[in-house]
C-alpha cells in the first residue's frame, strides 16, 4: 500500500463504482474504503472523506451497519483534518444512526453506546442522552465506566471525565479501547473549545481552565496539538495565553449567529442538569 500512487486510488474508486452498478455493495464498500486509505496516504483528506462516505453508502445497502458506521467515522476524521468542522459533526451524527441500525439488526445494545459517543462528538447531546438511557436500561451495568464517562461528556464535565479515564478506565479497559475513550474525550473537548472560541472570538487558557476543570498544562497541550491538526481554527498567543480566532480560516462575520456552549460559570449548579431522558 505504501507504494501506491494517486492513479491507484482512482483505480480502486473506478472498480468500486463498477461493482456498485452490478449491485455488489459489499465488494464496492471494500474498494471505496481501500481508495480512501490510499488518498489518506497522499494527505488528500477531502478525497479520502468522500471515498469513505461512498463506502458507508454501500455498507448500509449491504446491511453491514457497524462497518458502515466505522466508514462514516473515518470520513468524519478525514473532514476534520481538512478543516471541515461542520462536515465532521454531521458525519458523526450519521455514524450514530448507523450504529443504532447495527444494534437493532444484531440485537447488540453495546452498539447503542458507540452511537452515543458518535452523537456526543457530533454535538447532538440530546440524542446522546437518550441513547445512553437506552444502554443503561438494556445492559444492566455491563459497561458502567464507559457509560459514566459518556454522561460526564454530555455535561461537559471534563475534569471529572479526565479523572475517570486516568483512575478507573485505565484499569478496566485494554489499551486499544482506552485510547478510543481518550480520543473521544479530546474530540468533545476540542468541539467545546471551538464553539467557545467561535462565540467569543478569543478565549484565554485561564477561562478554559475555569470552564472545563482541566489544568492549564493539559489544556495547552491539547490546544496546541489541535491547532496543528486543524481541529481548531485559531492561533495561540503565547504572550496573552489566549486562543484567537484565525480569520484566514474562519468567517468571523458569521459567528454572531452561532450559539455558544453552556459554560460552567453560566450555571447555578454545573453538576446538576435538568435531564428528562424520556422526553427524547
Amino acid at each position: 500500500m505504501s507504494d501506491m500512487q494517486p492513479m491507484d486510488c482512482e483505480k480502486h474508486e473506478k472498480v468500486a463504482k463498477e461493482l456498485a452498478k452490478e449491485g455488489k455493495n459489499l465488494e464496492s464498500m471494500k474498494h471505496f474504503s481501500q481508495a480512501a486509505v490510499c488518498w489518506k496516504r497522499w494527505e488528500s483528506y477531502s478525497k479520502a472523506a468522500q471515498a469513505y462516505e461512498r463506502a458507508y453508502e454501500h455498507g448500509m445497502l449491504a446491511c453491514k451497519y457497524a462497518e458502515a458506521a466505522l466508514a462514516m467515522t473515518a470520513a468524519s476524521a478525514s473532514w476534520i483534518k481538512h478543516g471541515e468542522h461542520d462536515k465532521f459533526e454531521i458525519n458523526c451524527q450519521i455514524a450514530a444512526s448507523a450504529y443504532v441500525s447495527a444494534a437493532k439488526s444484531e440485537k447488540n445494545p453495546l452498539y447503542l453506546l458507540d452511537a452515543a459517543y458518535c452523537s456526543i462528538t457530533g454535538g447532538d447531546i440530546d440524542i446522546a442522552r437518550s441513547l445512553l438511557h437506552a444502554v443503561i436500561e438494556t445492559t444492566k451495568g455491563e459497561v458502567t465506566g464507559t457509560i459514566d464517562l459518556a454522561l460526564m461528556l454530555t455535561e461537559y464535565r471534563f475534569g471529572d471525565a479526565d479523572r475517570m479515564i486516568e483512575s478507573v478506565l485505565a484499569d478496566e479497559l485494554d489499551r486499544e479501547h482506552l485510547e478510543k475513550m481518550k480520543r473521544a474525550f479530546e474530540l468533545v473537548l476540542v468541539g467545546f473549545i471551538r464553539t467557545s472560541l467561535e462565540s467569543e472570538i478569543a478565549i484565554s487558557i485561564s477561562s478554559l481552565e475555569e470552564s472545563t476543570g482541566l489544568s492549564s498544562k493539559k489544556l495547552k497541550r491539547i490546544v496546541e496539538s489541535s491547532i496543528e491538526k486543524g481541529y481548531i481554527p485559531a492561533y495561540y498567543d503565547d504572550e496573552s495565553n489566549e486562543l484567537v480566532i484565525d480569520s484566514d480560516t474562519y468567517d468571523s462575520s458569521a459567528l454572531e449567529a452561532r450559539k455558544g456552549p453552556i459554560l460552567s460559570r453560566d450555571l447555578d449548579d454545573p453538576g446538576a442538569w435538568d435531564i428528562d431522558l424520556d422526553d427524547n
